[in-house]
Order: C-alpha cells, then structure tokens, then sequence
C-alpha cells in the first residue's frame, strides 16, 4: 500500500498527524511506566491495552526463538 501525500493549505492542520503521534508515543511511556492501561480505539472498538505486558511478552518469545 502506497502512501498518498496531500497538500495541506493550513499550516496548523498540516502539523496535527504528527503531533498526534507524539502523543500517542508519550501516552503509551506513561502507561508502562505507571502500569496502567492504555484506553485506544482499535478496530470501531474502545480497547484496553498494557504496554508493560506486552513489552514482557515480546521479550519473551525472542528469548525462545534464539
């Protein structure tokens, strides 16, 4: 799939996709580092996610794969 780059005129709306990026990046340190869930909308679901144990669980099964 090939991304499609579209001119913006306003420059405050052209800068919204990544600040939006760094805050769902920010978002999800906080919730590792305070072991809370993280609230996302994923698939037309609201979702409830943990950072920290997925971050255990890929640690995980690279270790087995070795």
């Amino acid at each position: 799939m090939s991304k499609v780059k579209i001119q913006i005129r306003d420059a405050d709306l052209a800068k919204v996709e990544v600040a939006l990026r760094r805050a769902a990046a920010r978002a999800k340190k906080i919730a590792e580092d305070t072991h809370t869930a993280l609230v996302v909308y994923e698939g037309g679901r609201v979702v409830k996610k943990f950072p920290w144990k997925e971050k255990k669980n890929s640690t995980k099964s690279r270790v087995k794969q070795r």
